[in-house]
């Protein structure tokens, strides 16, 4: 039988689909792609959530649809969305805050933060302050100073990097720790002479026990908590996050990241947290569920600590510490275990490391484990990397590692002595081959860029002023392509997106902003005060002020 011309229309656009052209064009604007082979444009069309085109003005227009939506951009920076490639966010421990004085650097002494907790008072529940160097690397027994000051109250002090947590005896009681607990694979907690606990928790254990604090906060807390942190990214034009869910569990961080509603893409590493044995760490990946912009990558460990605290394991011994060069936290076969496991279950590892010691033996590790060719796809993360010194390059290259460093990290900290804290630590000679990021480009070592923080200091356009800056060596300072680079199309690649997003080119996901400024031009200190003025994910306003506000979403 024959069908009417009217139904053989009708089936030939179901077949094919509407060609109705863009349905959002953004013209008059500097176009920044992040992709090299059309580095800048004039204008981008949008169809259904994805760039169809970047271009010239009269050709984007040529591409719309008759009911397109047109915003001009008034001659702005346009830019693939951010992305943030090492993020904290989610709840925070129940209890009072405490006021400490002198943060973030050097922090209060151990005067001051014992004075806090004293002007407390007795009360009820838990008292939880924000401690530095000062504190961290006093050597006295915490637990019985602050059951001096705070007898019967539980009490928690911690760095504001995130590595060296003290307690009074009433904390411990109330998290269920005495002298029979056992140390977990990668952590410890500390003890005096006599072997009792001396109040100090350190690295997996202490993520163990910020776990139990935040699950004091209710389901409806931590989904805000995220729904804060959502908005506060939108707002600078980050369209992506990499969140190493330390404070949760894996479900309960997708539970209030899918509660909290926002707009910001998560991809969600688990912390790699065994009670006993490391590879009890992959059991909680299989059949966890993700949603809408949610997506689970892969497994965060903390290979070693920091200099700040002097545990990073470092290749030679600390400057300001004559013997001690730091400690890694797990034992060599617990580390050959972490990365057989990953390439068994062909998963993707997130690593903290920072000593050139800890990144030498990991990637000794590497290679014992598997050749090279084994490695590439998984494309291993090395996070923070301060220590990928330039002997270690040409190995990390070969294993096709990828760096994502903290700008942050470069900032000059001076210590009661006033010397940057990376000199103190290293010696200045030594120093000079730490927190490098233009050699690790030049190299052929991919980096992206992350904050490693959250709040203010997550700031997408300070890291990005402090990489262009390069405070410890100048030779190490990124361009401004660059800088903008790593925070989109590298830490895209980093997660393995890069086919996805993190760039403005046909296909892929149109998520953009129109800056404030244009700072691959303005003056360089004038970059963190730069905000998205509008920001889509997927072709859908998500975030608008100043002349866009208009078009802002209801809330």
């Amino acid at each position: 039988m024959r069908l009417p011309i009217l139904a053989l229309l009708a089936v030939a656009a179901a077949w094919s689909g509407p060609a109705l052209g863009a349905d959002l064009i953004i013209v008059n604007a500097k176009v920044f792609t992040a992709d090299p082979s059309r580095p800048y444009a004039r204008a981008v069309a949008i169809e259904g959530g994805r760039i169809e085109a970047v271009g010239d003005e009269a050709e984007i227009r040529r591409l719309a649809d008759p009911h397109a939506r047109v915003i001009d951009a008034g001659g702005r920076l346009v830019t693939p969305g951010l992305i943030e490639a090492h993020g904290h966010a989610g709840p925070g421990p129940a209890g009072q805050a405490l006021d400490m004085p002198g943060l973030p650097w050097p922090g209060p002494t151990p005067d001051e933060a014992l004075a806090a907790v004293r002007a407390a008072g007795g009360g009820q529940g838990w008292l939880h302050g924000v401690i530095g160097p000062l504190v961290v690397n006093d050597p006295r027994n915490w637990r019985q100073a602050l059951d001096a000051v705070a007898p019967a109250r539980p009490v928690m002090l911690r760095p504001w990097w995130g590595h060296g947590m003290v307690l009074n005896s009433a904390a411990l009681r109330e998290l269920g720790i005495d002298e029979t607990t056992a140390d977990p694979p990668g952590g410890w907690y500390g003890r005096a002479a006599d072997g009792r606990l001396d109040g100090r928790v350190r690295e997996a254990a202490e993520l163990m026990l910020i776990r139990r604090l935040a699950a004091l906060q209710t389901p409806a807390e931590a989904a805000e908590a995220y729904r804060r942190n959502g908005e506060l990214y939108l707002g600078w034009g980050v369209t992506s996050y990499h969140l190493m869910a330390h404070n949760q569990s894996l479900p309960d961080a997708l539970e209030a990241l899918k509660a909290s509603g926002t707009a910001l893409k998560t991809t969600v590493y688990a912390w790699g947290l065994p009670a006993a044995e490391v590879t009890e760490a992959w059991d909680q990946l299989p059949g966890v569920p993700a949603s809408g912009r949610v997506r689970v990558a892969g497994l965060k460990w903390v290979l070693d600590s920091t200099p700040i605290e002097r545990d990073a394991f470092m290749a030679a011994a600390y400057a300001d510490r004559p013997g001690w060069a730091g400690r890694s936290n797990f034992t060599d076969a617990q580390l050959a275990r972490i990365l057989a496991t990953a390439l068994e279950r062909n998963t993707s590892l997130a690593l903290h490391v920072s000593g050139d010691g800890e990144l030498a033996r990991l990637l000794t590790a590497m290679e014992s484990a598997a050749p090279p060719a084994r490695w590439r796809p998984l494309r291993v993360r090395i996070e923070h990397g301060d220590g990928l010194t330039p002997a270690l390059l040409p190995r990390a290259r070969a294993l096709g590692v990828v760096l994502v460093a903290n700008p942050l990290h470069l900032d000059a900290m001076p210590e009661a002595s006033g010397l940057p804290m990376m000199r103190a630590r290293l010696g200045e000679q030594r120093s000079g081959e730490f927190q490098r990021m233009r050699s690790v480009i030049d190299a052929g070592v991919p980096v992206a860029l992350g904050s490693d923080a959250g709040g203010p200091a997550a700031n997408p356009f300070l890291n990005i002023m402090l990489a262009v800056a390069g405070p410890h060596d100048p030779a190490e300072a990124l361009t401004r392509e660059q800088a903008l680079t790593a925070y989109t199309a590298m830490a895209a690649f980093a997660e393995g997106r890069e086919a996805e997003k993190g760039a403005l080119r046909k296909g892929m996901a149109a998520d953009l902003a129109i800056l404030s400024q244009d700072i691959l031009s303005a003056p360089l200190p004038s970059l963190p005060a730069t905000r998205s003025i509008l920001t889509l994910v997927d072709g859908r306003v998500v975030h608008a002020e100043g002349p866009f506000a208009g078009l802002a979403p209801a809330p």
